[in-house]
């Protein structure tokens, strides 16, 4: 009698032991080599032993081969929905600047503080089309606040263009929709 090598596998039948009636003895499966003849070459692919046949069928299975104008269109889509993307960052960081700019005006900040002058500088170029629209209001005991309306007007302005940009961006990357009856 021979020992069991392996003492607590549960599925060992030592062989001296007969399989019950009704169950097939286990017959290991035959290994298929490259160059058998019925089988096809296979070339290996990654992650596949060598000899490994790559289906039940003994064939390679097809590859998938990607549309060109649907990888071309998925590029399309994605470089556009950066710029979108892109474009919501833009106008969050110079809402911000208005908004700090708008701040510090209304409070009263001293013009000569370097920070001041250079947002104030900064600001002032992408502001420059609104300046006068309405003039601005002083507040407070000594007129060192101000309500400067040209940058609330030009936030409102920069969302509504940066909005209608992003718009027609998603458009251009939309299917088109069916007429209405």
């Amino acid at each position: 009698m021979q020992s069991n090598p392996y003492p607590n596998d549960p599925n060992y039948i030592p062989p001296i032991q007969e399989s019950p009636q009704g169950v097939p003895p286990y017959q290991p499966a035959q290994p298929v080599y490259q160059n058998q003849p019925g089988v096809p070459p296979y070339q290996g692919q990654p992650g596949v032993p060598y000899g490994t046949p790559p289906n039940q069928y003994g064939v390679p299975p097809a590859q998938y081969a990607p549309n060109p104008a649907l990888v071309k269109e998925q590029k399309r889509k994605y470089g556009v929905a950066k710029v979108m993307d892109y474009l919501q960052w833009v106008l969050l960081a110079l809402e911000l600047l208005f908004l700090l700019r708008f701040v510090l005006k209304l409070i009263g900040a001293d013009p000569n503080n370097p920070f001041a002058q250079a947002l104030y500088k900064f600001t002032g170029f992408f502001l420059y089309p609104f300046l006068g629209i309405i003039p601005s209001t002083t507040i407070g005991p000594n007129g060192n606040g101000v309500i400067e309306w040209s940058t609330l007007i030009g936030m409102a302005v920069y969302a509504l263009v940066f909005y209608l940009i992003k718009l027609l961006l998603r458009v251009t990357i939309s299917k088109p929709q069916e007429p209405i009856n």
